[in-house]
Formats: C-alpha cells, structure tokens, sequence
C-alpha cells in the first residue's frame, strides 16, 4: 500500500490578532520548504541538516536585520509593493482582496489581480509570509489570510520606513500618525485610546490631551527625557548625530538609534536618517526630532505668560516717517551724490539728525539709513539729474499720499524679496511668509526667545513637499536666486538674526528688551492691520492727542495711534518718541507741508476730532496763518513760437500738426508749444505756403 503524505498543516492565528511568531512560522514549513528557504536567505544551492537545525539557523538569519535588507533588495518591484501593502494591514496579515482594499492616507493600489496573487505565492515560496488559518474569514468565505511573521515584519516595517518615510512624516506628529501601519496605529491606539481608528487632522490633538508635551514627556524613561529636554531647550527641537557628537552637557548619554522606539510610543518625536539635498537643505545625516505640534505645546505652557520687568519698543511707523522726511528733504534741498550713488557723509548726517527712529541693540542711525536709502532707490522714489543731485521721481510723489498701511506694505514686499546675509534663498524667502502666517494666527501672543523662529521652521521643513520646494530648488539651482545649501540650524538663526529683527524696524513686530537681549517679540498693531490679522478691535472714540497753546502736541499710549502719529508727522516736527510721544507745530513745518500739496483744513479737522477739549485758538489761527502765507509758482517748460503779426500766427495754426503741440496762446502773435516742430513734412509744406520757421 501506497502511504498517503501527511496534510499541510496551517498555523493557528493568536486570539487577539492574526499574526504568528517566526520561529512557530518556521516550524509549521516542511522539510522541502525550509531547504527553499534557506536556499533562498543563505545563497547557498543545496542545504543540507535536521529541520531543528534549518528552523534555527533561518530563525537567526531572518531576525538580523542586514540580512533582510539584502534580501528584500532582491525582489522586483511587483512582488515588493505586494510585501508593502502587507505591512501596512493590521497584523501585517490581509487575504488577496484585502490587499486592493484603499487605507486612509494610502495610496492606490497599482496592481493586477493576477500580480497580487503571484507576489503573494513568491513571498511564501522565500519565507516572507505564513498561510494562517482566520477562523473567522475562511468559515464565511474559504480565503486564506496571509501574514509576516510578527519579527520579521517589525524589521521590515523599520527598513521601509527609512526608504520611503517622507520629511512631513518625521516633523509632525499628524503626518507621522498617518503615515505608520496600522499593527503601529493599533500598539499607539493601546498608549492613547482617544486616538481615532482611522488618520486625521485630530490625531495630535488627541495624543496631546488635555495635559499636553509635558504628560508626553512623562513617558519616556530617564534618560530619553534627558535627551528630549536638552533637544529642545538647545537645539529647537532637531540635533543631528554630528551635533550631538559636539554636545558640553549630557556627555553619560551615548546616541542611540532605539530612541525612535520610545519617542514614538509616547508621541513625542522620532529618530531618523535624513538626507535633505534635494531640497536644497544640508542634511544627511540621522536625527532626533520632536514633532512639530508637541515642541509648539511645550513651548507654550513652559514660557512665562508676562514679561518680567523687560522694556518695550515699539517700533509703529517710525520707519516710514524716516522715509517720507528723507523724500522732503530732498525736495527742498540739494542732496548730491557721489558717482557709485552714495550720498556724501556731511548730506547723509544732515538727514540723519531728523530721523526720529529710536537707537536701540536692534538698529541704529546707519541700520535706518540702509533701509530709508535702499528703499527709496529700489523703489525708483529717487534718481539722480545731470548734475549729481537727488530729485523726486513721480513714484515718491505717489508713495506720499498712500495711507500708512499702504506704504507699510509696499516697504514689507520689497524686503520679502530681497537678499539676506547669505544671499538670496529659497527657503528664507519661504520662511518669511511663513513668519507671517504664525502671527496672523496668534497675533496678541508674546514669542518668547526663538519661539517664533523654532515653530517656522518645523512648519517648513514638515511642508517641504507641499511647498515642492525639491522642484522649486532644482530649478532655481544654477540661477542667481539660489545662494547655497544651508542646515535646518542656519534656517532658525537667519529668521532669529536678520528676519525678525527687520520686521521690527518695518514696524510689524514690538521687541520685549531685558539685559541688552531680545526677548520676546509680538505682532505690532500696523504689523496686525497690513497682515489681516484678528485682534480684539480698539475703542474709536478715543481721542489720544493734548494740543497745547504752545503748539506743543502730545500722544497718549491709548490703543493704537499709529495712524494718528503718521498724520501729525506730515505736518509737526517730532520732539521725543516715548510711550508718549512729543511734536511741536512750527511755521516751516506748516509751510513744508502746504508746499506738498497736503490739506491744511483737513488737519485741522483731524485735531479737533482727536483731540481732548478745544484745540486752543491761538494754534488754529497760526496755522491758517502759516499756510496762507505760502505763495505758490508753476515752472512750465515749452518752446515760445513768435511771429510777425496774428495773421501770421494763425496761418500757421491751420496747420493739425501744429494745434496738437500747443499748450496755451500768449499773446496775438505768440504761443508755447510743447516741443518745436520738426516733421520734414510738416516744414515743408509750411514753406510752399511762404511760412519761413527759424530758430530750429
């Protein structure tokens, strides 16, 4: 009698999930299989021994994670994208149509039936997968459910993510939550059960509770906590291997790659290798990183709420004072220029004594001097005439009547655009707007320190792919645009150095100073207005300005009165800029700005509207005084055409050609053109008419 072979026997799933150990996985292969196997793990053609020997020698070889990087590089991109979907189900284990089954945040699935069905047979043929027995799926529908073995597919599941985890997945903690397995989103869910079944926008929110980074932090042992502090108190939340190496403090703590396991279960952060230069980025390299949205948490709830004794500069629209007096100035004084376009000193200082701009560690007289000059000249307000002086352009005369958020505006849109300390740069002209949308969001909160700089650059380099900045940089990369490759640290020390300390002088950020340091920043209220952001709304009655009978004018630090100071810089000399701050009405001021074209009545309607009490009468009756006493002359330039008599004249005035150059008659026989004739043409058929023109 013929023996029948014994029946295949199929491994049981576990009770609370269907996935099976490797060695029980190992054990349930026949004699046969397991040669195939280890042909296949060893390389080796013909593998001889015991089955204990082969289960252990493949147990050892399928648990050390060299080996299986080597092997899974040998599998085509079929039968590899089979093993990736796998590992993406619960338990690492799917039946066939399960596997064409979409996940939330995956992608679709580029596979034939046919294609699945053979990467499955060819992942079980080289010991990837087990053939479990689901109860509860085959009774109902005879399918076989395939799983990886539970320790080979934590290595796999480790060796992809370095491959394919995206630079979003490693700063956020939403990417991050959306991008893991669903067995990794099962073990998270077991940590912080208000954490959805499915990915979503609320995941950090309900990793971070109600108790926030610092419970999160609670989590870690002792010294990944150590570690995780440190990171951000001196490294803003991201420290590469190589910084690390150069580290004064925590030098008991060696780096350690089994950081990622701990951060993640706990939701604080992760540790990755991460290789940047496509993006134009200097960073290849592993580091720590703590996500995104808990550093923002602990940054908030550990910074203090007030400001401790700092003093507070408010910066408002001094700039654009300085600029609008540096425009007026050179309309009613020769400022010359040397040839490279440079104003001489002994001009420059002159200008510069009428700054009002406060000297401060921020900026100083030259610091202003750079951004008034640099702005009237790239702004073309000023150009230069034959003779080497400064003349207004009509660009000035236009950029003079502009309401003051409006030319806060135009002043922010050039310094977006322009060059920092390291040249021209993509990712700080992307950081910079980036700025703007975190005060827009929180525009009454005070940004402690590099608070401010640390939350942009997180958000940036967790968007970098959203932004497409990789494409973005290649195509900029051989053009004047692109200055270099900086490191994740030189994007918060330009922001924290250059960025922020220009948006303070622009007037849309109040500095907090205590010891000769900044520390704190906050969205100014002009910064407020020119960005949209929403901020409680200020009382309009208030009537901030004391006029007293000694043409001295005070404002009152009540609400906003940026655009109150703005107006009375038009037409009062600043004094003292303080929380109050001092003007003082003088003729020449008055006359200076009637001779600008600006309304003397609706000053003074403005002064009575603002003011507390009656403008006294004696400054209302100087001030119509001081402008009516402006007498006004219009230079006209044209060319003066005499003739002999009207007759005379007005032949030549037959002429269509010569009625399009006049400006106006000046006498019977003379009028200004705007320019001399001279059309051959036209002269020509002057003369057949005996009409002679000298002069030409």
């Amino acid at each position: 009698m013929t023996r029948k072979s014994a029946p295949k026997r199929t491994p049981k799933a576990r009770k609370s999930t269907r996935g099976i150990a490797l060695k029980k996985h190992l054990q349930h292969l026949r004699v046969a299989e397991l040669r195939d196997v280890s042909t296949f793990w060893t390389g080796v053609e013909q593998v001889n021994g015991t089955k204990r020997d082969l289960v252990d020698n493949l147990e050892r070889l399928m648990l050390e994670e060299g080996t299986v990087y080597r092997r899974v590089r040998t599998l085509t991109r079929k039968v590899l994208d089979v093993l990736l979907l796998l590992l993406r189900r619960e338990s690492y284990a799917s039946d066939l149509p399960g596997l064409f089954q979409r996940l939330p945040g995956e992608e679709g699935v580029h596979l034939e039936y046919h294609e699945a069905e053979a990467g499955l047979k060819a992942l079980f043929r080289r010991g990837f997968l087990a053939e479990v027995a689901d109860k509860s799926m085959a009774s109902a529908n005879g399918r076989v459910v395939y799983t990886v073995p539970d320790e080979l597919g934590t290595t796999l599941t480790s060796l992809f993510r370095e491959e394919t985890r995206t630079i979003g997945s490693v700063m956020s903690l939403t990417q991050h939550a959306a991008a893991i397995t669903a067995t990794e989103r099962a073990a998270l869910r077991q940590m912080f059960p208000a954490l959805p079944a499915a990915a979503g926008p609320q995941d950090a929110s309900a990793v971070l509770g109600g108790d926030g980074a610092p419970a999160l932090l609670d989590r870690l042992d002792d010294a990944e906590r150590r570690v995780t502090e440190y990171v951000m108190a001196r490294h803003a939340g991201f420290v590469t291997r190589a910084d690390w190496s150069r580290r004064r403090s925590l030098k008991d703590i060696t780096w350690d790659r089994g950081w990622s396991k701990g951060l993640e279960q706990a939701g604080v952060g992760t540790v990755a290798r991460l290789s940047l230069s496509h993006y134009g980025i200097a960073c290849d390299d592993e580091a720590l990183v703590v996500f995104d949205e808990v550093i923002e948490d602990w940054l908030q709830r550990t910074q203090p709420e007030g400001l401790d004794g700092a003093e507070v500069l408010k910066p408002g629209c001094d700039l654009v004072a300085d600029l609008c007096a540096f425009l007026e100035h050179v309309r009613r004084n020769p400022v010359r220029v040397s040839r490279a376009g440079e104003v001489y000193k002994a001009g420059r200082r002159k200008i510069q004594d009428g700054f009002v701009f406060r000297d401060s560690l921020l900026a100083g007289k030259e610091e202003i001097w750079g951004e008034v000059y640099g702005a009237a000249d790239n702004l073309t307000f000023v150009g230069t005439d034959d003779e080497g002086f400064l003349e207004l352009q009509p660009e000035a005369e236009r950029f003079l009547l502009l309401p003051l958020e409006e030319k806060v505006r135009e002043l922010y849109a050039l310094a977006i655009e322009q060059a920092g300390p390291r040249g021209r740069s993509l990712h700080q002209h992307e950081l910079r707007k980036l700025v703007a949308d975190v005060l827009r969001e929180q525009p009454e909160r005070w940004f402690h320190g590099r608070t401010l700089a640390t939350l942009c650059r997180h958000r940036y380099l967790a968007t970098l792919d959203e932004r497409g900045i990789e494409d973005r940089h290649r195509d900029r990369f051989f053009s004047a645009y692109f200055s270099g490759r900086e490191t994740p640290a030189d994007l918060i020390d330009e922001l924290d150095t250059h960025w922020l300390r220009r948006m303070y002088v622009l007037g849309f950020l109040d500095a907090a100073i205590k010891n000769d340091a900044v520390v704190a920043w906050r969205l100014s209220p002009v910064g407020a207005r020119v960005l949209g952001a929403e901020v409680a709304e200020l009382d309009t009655g208030l009537k901030p300005v004391l006029v007293n009978p000694d043409f001295e004018i005070l404002v009152l630090p009540e609400g906003d009165v940026s655009d109150v100071i703005h107006t009375l810089d038009s037409f009062a000399q600043r004094v003292k800029t303080e929380d109050v701050v001092h003007f003082r009405l003088t003729k020449e001021s008055i006359e200076a700005a009637t001779g600008a074209g600006r309304s003397v009545e609706a000053f003074l309607e403005f002064l009575q509207a603002r003011a507390r009490g009656d403008v006294p009468q004696n400054v209302l009756y100087s001030i119509k005084s001081w402008a009516g006493a402006v007498a006004f002359a219009t230079l006209e330039k044209g060319v003066v055409l005499k003739t002999s008599d009207e007759v005379a004249l007005e032949r030549i005035l037959n002429f269509p050609e010569m009625q399009a150059l006049v400006i106006r008659r000046l006498g019977e026989a003379e009028v200004l053109l705007k320019a001399a004739p001279t059309d051959r043409k036209l002269l020509a058929a002057m003369r057949e008419r005996g009409i002679e023109v000298q002069g030409l």
